[in-house]
């Protein structure tokens, strides 16, 4: 199962060579061109996506080896 957080408000741009570069917490995530022939043209890396202006992680959730209960084997009723 996939879910997505916001993080539009953590990226942080760099202008370099016609491009916008698309940074979170150093790393870049994407670029967007700025030359008249690809103008406003998104790209972003594997794990993240563009929906209505905003920028949002893609993570994963309770993946099948998450574990069901935290405690194994409790015969005394209390936990």
């Amino acid at each position: 199962m996939k879910n997505q957080i916001k993080v539009t408000e953590q990226i942080r741009t760099v202008l370099k060579e016609g491009k916008i570069e698309l940074y979170m917490k150093e790393v870049l995530i994407g670029r967007v061109s700025i030359t008249p022939e690809k103008q406003g043209k998104l790209e972003l890396i594997q794990g993240f996506t563009e929906e209505d202006g905003n920028i949002f992680r893609l993570i994963e959730h309770l993946r099948d080896d998450h574990p069901k209960a935290y405690v194994v084997g409790c015969d005394l009723g209390w936990c």
